[in-house]
């Protein structure tokens, strides 16, 4: 079987490294895994699952996993791991057991246990089957590592996020040049998900075209009441390329838009461009949200600010039960340090008209990869205005 990893051999020992570096420093034996986007970073597959699956990588040597027998062919062909060092178990086989089976094969020693104590798949009765199975060990969370870790994008992982961003672009002129009053917003994302997919996007994964939004309805939902002339349309595509996300939001107004909404989109995005201009290594997150939320509030496009202003991109492991990564995020209370290649959805709504970047955090201040023109879109007669 050929194997086809998304990344490199280099890319996985950089990141094998790092965490058995990490291990040592933390007098930790071997680390356990089992949220699948965690999973996928270090050994380049994860399946969604409904049975507990692990990856376990020990101080020295190269990380194992442990799943269901119906996944280990996928798994070899995705992942780098040697054949070796794949598991399979039956339905109804334990995965403990299979586990503890496994450990005990590769000789990995178990005193010493690392866990992600922030997975959620890692629930109580599974953390206390494993309590139980391995007896006098002791257990050290990892969570703040793997967490940190993973914020900071590879060149390869930024190649995957800027082809998933140019797929999110070229959907949305595809959408516009389609789209016409009348339309309803059920018509309007079937739209958008076959060019999404058609461009290369994975599986379903499309995102979200409602009627407009605003600050007490932010997930509107798809409906069929026609789109008539003067309606606002939100846009928001949150496409992936091999299970990396870009995001972003435009709002789209049926027919010519009025001055005032245009002056409106203008001043949303001038306020989200110095915000993006701050995005620069050593800067507290609190710093930068500050920008967007007074810019906002002061510009009397909202009465208040209730949520955050960005949270963190990356892969997203499709069938996954969180759909957003809020491992960092921008409010007033958030203090940590923005560090370069980390990125961001970044996003504002304001009297209806809501607008969000993928964006990079750079040594010049953060840098865009969605692309689509920053104004009031409109729809006149088939044709982008």
């Amino acid at each position: 079987m050929t194997k086809t990893p998304v990344f490199s051999q280099k890319e996985f020992d950089r990141r094998k490294d790092a965490i058995q570096r990490e291990m040592q420093r933390r007098n930790v034996s071997v680390v356990l895994l089992d949220q699948p986007e965690t999973v996928f970073h270090f050994v380049g597959y994860a399946m969604s699952e409904g049975y507990h699956q692990f990856c376990a990588i020990p101080a020295k040597g190269d990380p194992i996993m442990v799943l269901r027998s119906v996944d280990e062919g996928t798994c070899r062909e995705f992942s780098y791991l040697p054949n070796e060092n794949i598991f399979g178990f039956q339905d109804w086989e334990s995965p403990t057991a299979t586990l503890l089976t496994a450990l005990g094969a590769k000789g990995f020693d178990t005193d010493r246990i690392g866990i992600d104590r922030n997975s959620y798949n890692l629930t109580l009765l599974r953390f206390e089957a494993l309590n139980t199975a391995f007896g006098d060990a002791s257990f050290t969370d990892f969570s703040d590592f793997v967490t940190e870790f993973k914020s900071e994008k590879s060149l390869e992982e930024l190649a995957l996020l800027q082809r998933s961003s140019k797929i999110a672009d070229d959907a949305i002129v595809e959408l516009l040049t389609e789209i016409r009053a009348g339309f309803s917003a059920r018509e309007c994302v079937a739209i958008a998900s076959r060019h999404v997919i058609r461009l290369g996007g994975d599986l379903g994964i499309v995102g979200v075209v409602t009627r407009a939004i605003d600050d007490t309805k932010m997930h509107a939902i798809v409906d069929d009441v026609p789109l008539k002339e003067g309606a606002l349309l939100h846009v928001e595509l949150i496409p992936q390329f091999q299970g990396y996300s870009s995001r972003i939001m435009r709002p789209v107004h049926f027919g010519e838009a009025p001055p005032h909404l245009n002056e409106i989109a203008d001043t949303i995005v001038a306020i989200q461009d110095r915000q993006f201009a701050a995005m620069r290594p050593g800067i507290e997150a609190r710093e930068v949200d500050a920008i967007v939320r007074e810019g906002m509030l002061k510009a009397g496009l909202k009465d208040s600010y209730r949520n955050i202003s960005g949270y963190s991109l990356g892969y997203y492991q499709h069938f996954t039960c969180r759909s957003s990564d809020f491992s960092y995020t921008f409010r007033p209370t958030d203090r940590w340090t923005l560090r370069e290649n980390m990125v961001f959805h970044m996003y504002t709504v304001g009297k209806g008209l809501a607008f969000s970047e993928t964006v990079v955090v750079t040594k010049d201040g953060g840098k865009r990869l969605t692309q689509t023109p920053r104004r009031l879109l409109c729809v006149l007669m088939h044709k982008i205005h």
